[in-house]
């Protein structure tokens, strides 16, 4: 009997009916909480439900042609599916009912842009039945025009300058949810966005002449800003992606000089996305 192995050829990420490109890796599983039933009289146990039935994953993605997961760091669920053909769904592992638990993206010299998220599911999440997967995603299309930024197309910009020598960023977004659940039902009757979701962008910058704050200006003198990252193609500079994030506050600075490098400084603030 002939060994098979299944390849990353044969595997194909939705998003919804989307196709997500440049994905790097999925993680994904699912738990059935469960506790011992013992009474008097029994000589052995048995196991029933005990809590929510909830799936797990995770998805990291190069920045290639578009980005796909900033939308729902919102209110919106959506459903995922690893899917080996987009013609036989029998063979999958989906989610259903998915919302955005935390994002990321970072970005440094030498390297791609790459996306970073953990989703958790409140409905069905496994080998779901495939007249559950949309039909659609036979007709979607599996070629794309390729785009792709590097650290030389990012340009960053806050209230006090402008510049295009990010070496280096990343920003991370916890999207923190409560499900509500009432009797008789597995699934949550609403999913509770808890906001305000705590924002933090980090980023190294090379400078000709830097005038920074001191560690007791805060919170006196706090310096808050208004803070985009732009993304680009590196072949046309059209934008790929933008965040933006309004009242940033400074929450950490510092300044490295050697020998073999430039002046670099490195920068954290820290901030809210409301409703």
């Amino acid at each position: 009997m002939a060994l098979y192995k299944l390849t990353r050829e044969d595997q194909h990420f939705f998003i919804n009916t989307g196709e997500v490109f440049g994905v790097q890796s999925v993680s994904a599983s699912f738990e059935n909480p469960t506790q011992t039933l013992e009474f008097i009289g029994m000589d052995k146990g048995s196991l029933i439900p005990a809590g929510p039935r909830n799936g797990s994953v995770s998805v990291s993605q190069f920045l290639v042609t578009d980005e796909s997961f900033l939308q729902y760091t919102g209110d919106v669920a959506f459903s995922g599916y690893l899917l080996k053909s987009r013609e036989d769904f029998s063979q999958n592992f989906s989610f259903k009912s998915g919302y955005m638990t935390n994002y990321r993206v970072s970005c440094g010299i030498g390297s791609i842009p790459e996306i970073s998220v953990n989703i958790e599911s409140f409905d069905k999440a496994g080998n779901i039945p495939a007249g559950e997967i949309p039909i659609n995603i036979q007709n979607s299309s599996s070629s794309f025009d390729f785009k792709v930024a590097d650290p030389g197309s990012v340009e960053l910009s806050l209230d006090t300058f402008n510049t295009n020598r990010c070496s280096s960023f990343e920003i991370s977004i916890d999207c923190s949810r409560e499900p509500y659940y009432i009797l008789g039902q597995y699934q949550p009757k609403e999913v509770v966005s808890r906001y305000p979701f705590p924002v933090e962008v980090s980023f190294t910058l090379e400078v000709d002449d830097y005038s920074g704050q001191n560690n007791f200006d805060y919170p006196c003198s706090k310096q808050a800003e208004d803070l985009t990252i732009t993304l680009k193609d590196l072949e046309n500079q059209q934008t790929l992606v933008t965040y933006s994030f309004s009242d940033m506050t400074k929450v950490s600075e510092s300044v490295s000089s050697e020998t073999t490098t430039n002046v670099q400084v490195n920068l954290s603030y820290r901030g809210y996305i409301g409703r």
